[in-house]
């Protein structure tokens, strides 16, 4: 297989059917495929396919259970970013976040971050698509994508309380996308990773992957009934409501030197203090508070480094009316003083210290004052 031009690096939709293609035309492709292992008497098929590229960057172990439930396994370690538009086909979909981090961009909607470890639930309208981007590094998750029609026989079957659970799907409109996240509970990552670390290969793994597919959707069910129990809220967001969080967002980072309260921000862009904390925790997997503390300790790291700015003015910079306040702030986050700052930092990190990435920012930060601790 020739490899992908660099700007267009997909996932595996993207590899197996080409860009913008479906789910289920992926897993077609698949079925075609001479590597292609099928069951037919379980209506079991599927493949292990490695991500193409010019280094080894891991696999994608794909499984159809009677095109019903889709399940990609990834285990992957992308030497570059990896992107690929997802278009609306009315699955419920479980998306297991092990390691790694991800994106989400709906385009002039809004972006989300997704952060691992968590448990995604989520569903789309039929007018929403979005794009789906990993970083560089390693990626781990599990993914299932499951048919209204399977999962409605399965809510029906379970009865009773897990009715709620079709009352919140049965909300989302055209333009909307429902989301629950949550953390795992010990059965469900246990569950993963034994997808992950699968001993089988051939018909086996397919009878395996069928039955820790079944055991992981019952631990995804009870999960979601316990966060119906204790009240924590699903959210179904339109794309005006994206973008208005969106519009938030940029609020935030536009003036710095300023820290807008939830109130003031929910007034200024048209919406509720209520639904925009909630939407911001969706979009951008963390609260406005530590969005805002983020950008603001980013940015006084590069006016420190690169600005060789005073420590008093960068406190004013980054909304501190008092500089102890600021560099107690500063400590707090880094780990280091704000004096510190240009002693400990690498050129790669003055590159890196930018409002969307200060984990870079700090790991090497922290990777230097080690290393300046053993020269010691």
């Amino acid at each position: 297989m020739d490899h992908p031009h660099p700007a267009n690096r997909g996932l595996f939709r993207a590899t197996l059917a080409g860009p913008q293609a479906r789910l289920t035309e992926a897993f077609y492709q698949l079925r075609v495929r001479p590597d292609c292992v099928s069951v037919p008497e379980f209506g079991l098929y599927g493949a292990t396919l490695a991500v193409p590229g010019d280094a080894e960057e891991g696999a994608w172990k794909m499984a159809s259970i009677r095109d019903e439930i889709f399940v990609v396994v990834s285990d992957c370690n992308y030497a570059h970013s990896r992107s690929e538009r997802i278009l609306p086909e009315g699955f419920v979909e479980f998306h297991f976040s092990i390691a790694g981090p991800a994106s989400v961009d709906f385009s002039d909607t809004g972006h989300l971050h997704v952060n691992a470890p968590n448990l995604l639930v989520c569903s789309q309208g039929a007018d929403v698509q979005y794009q789906v981007t990993c970083g560089p590094g390693p990626w781990q998750s599990v993914s299932m994508y499951v048919t209204r029609r399977y999962f409605d026989r399965l809510v029906h079957a379970l009865g009773g309380e897990a009715e709620r659970i079709r009352v919140d799907l049965a909300s989302i409109g055209r333009d909307q996308i429902y989301n629950r996240q949550m953390p795992f509970s010990v059965d469900a990552l246990h569950i993963a990773e034994q997808l992950l670390a699968s001993p089988y290969s051939g018909p086996r793994q397919l009878l395996y992957l069928e039955g820790k597919c079944t055991e992981i959707l019952c631990a995804c069910i009870e999960m979601w009934l316990a966060h119906l129990r204790d009240d924590s809220p699903g959210e179904t967001l339109s794309a005006r409501d994206l973008r208005l969080i969106e519009q938030a967002q940029k609020m935030i980072v536009a003036d710095l030197r300023v820290a807008p309260t939830i109130p003031e921000l929910a007034r200024a862009v048209g919406t509720n203090a209520s639904k925009l904390k909630r939407g911001f925790k969706f979009l951008y997997g963390m609260t406005l508070f530590e969005y805002g503390h983020r950008c603001r300790m980013n940015h006084a790291l590069h006016l420190l480094v690169d600005e060789r700015m005073p420590v008093g003015q960068v406190a004013l910079a980054t909304s501190y009316q008092h500089q102890t306040s600021f560099t107690a702030a500063f400590r707090d986050y880094f780990g280091f003083a704000p004096k510190d700052a240009r002693r400990l930092a690498s050129p790669a990190t003055q590159q890196r210290a930018v409002p969307d990435a200060p984990e870079a920012a700090q790991a090497s930060m922290r990777a230097r004052r080690t290393e300046d601790a053993d020269k010691s």
